[in-house]
């Protein structure tokens, strides 16, 4: 990352997310790239969380952790004293996610700061239904600014929201320092938690419609979940086990070293709950991949001229799409060649930039 530039008087910022490390997702990494380039840029900044500070192994696969860096900052599971306490202290608060457990005294009014709201997902739930609390949510809206993460979300929002990117890590994803044929020696990679919503089930019925090419291709599934063993049995059935590798968990460097060593990573995700962008594919393309994925949410947005998209749960396509992907290489190599412009505006230093301008406004 390149050294920060100054940019105006030191802020004292409370950075409210409901979940943090050493949990592993989109809003613990986001929230965690937040309090880096942040703190980086000379400011104070405090978290606040629901997380406890070592999380049980049933998140993505992930197991504890020791500390986090900069654990000295964080809040963790705050009484409402000390919640009050740490948002009188702040110039300005950040929110990743309505809580209101975390924000009730901005959402009622009782203390006034600037407070920037950026939300990842729908209010609400995946049939469209809202609860009480959903309704109550969106009612504490009106003391926020409002962003969204994807221009997707802001077109389903229930307010007027402007697009605030999230961030990706360029120090762990990024091509490989020199780009060649033998760089990339394996087909597809499959990132993300083993459940039924990532769809990876669907990925191993378009990996058997693929078993009899004269080439099979090669999948590598990174991340577990509780639906591993079913879909390890169902690859057995199909005839598939042979082609697809197990890889587990995996943390840090690693996850950027593993995509390097891929042509193509495949985001099959049900539209239940709907993706509201897909970091994952940005992270993806930032390593070189090309991206196939499901046509459905922020999915499209995020892939841009970078991949291809294909009905969701709709093995044959997604069988067809691969098999055009894998065997066209002018066709990849047009996509990689748009991807250092495609993640531009995620780049930690761009996504800052703009975080410090709506602060400031």
């Amino acid at each position: 990352m390149q050294t920060p530039r100054p940019r105006g008087p030191s802020l004292k910022i409370v950075l409210l997310s409901y979940a943090y490390a050493p949990w592993i997702g989109g809003i613990e990494t986001v929230s965690q790239l937040l309090y880096d380039g942040l703190k980086a840029r000379g400011h104070q900044v405090r978290v606040v969380t629901s997380s406890a500070a070592a999380a049980q192994a049933n998140n993505a696969g992930a197991g504890t952790a020791g500390m986090v860096p900069g654990e000295q900052d964080i809040l963790r599971q705050p009484t409402g004293t000390q919640l009050w306490r740490a948002l009188c202290w702040s110039d300005a608060v950040i929110q990743s996610n309505v809580s209101l457990r975390l924000a009730w005294p901005l959402a009622l009014g009782l203390l006034r700061r600037p407070w920037l709201l950026v939300n990842h997902t729908p209010v609400g739930r995946p049939d469209g239904s809202t609860s009480l609390s959903d309704r109550v949510k969106l009612a504490s809206l009106r003391l926020a600014r409002l962003y969204t993460v994807s221009r997707y979300l802001a077109s389903t929002a229930s307010a007027p929201s402007k697009v605030m990117p999230n961030p990706y890590d360029v120090a762990t994803f990024h091509p490989p320092a020199v780009e060649n044929a033998a760089t990339r020696p394996l087909d597809l990679v499959f990132l993300g938690r083993v459940v039924r919503a990532k769809g990876l089930d669907v990925l191993i019925e378009a990996l058997a419609r693929l078993k009899s090419e004269p080439s099979p291709p090669t999948l590598t599934v990174v991340g577990d979940g509780p639906e591993r063993p079913a879909l390890e049995e169902r690859a057995r059935r199909l005839g598939v086990e042979h082609l697809v590798t197990w890889r587990g968990m995996l943390r840090g460097r690693a996850v950027g070293d593993e995509l390097r060593r891929h042509k193509v990573i495949v985001v099959p995700s049900r539209p239940e709950p709907v993706e509201a962008f897909g970091l994952v594919a940005i992270e993806a393309i930032a390593c070189g991949c090309v991206v196939v994925a499901s046509r459905q949410g922020g999915l499209p947005e995020a892939i841009g001229p970078c991949g291809i998209t294909v009905p969701s749960e709709n093995p044959e396509a997604l069988a067809i799409a691969i098999r055009s992907l894998l065997s066209d290489h002018e066709m990849r190599s047009r996509m990689q060649a748009e991807a250092a412009a495609h993640v531009a505006p995620f780049h930690p230093e761009a996504v800052l930039d703009q975080y410090e301008a709506a602060l400031r406004a």
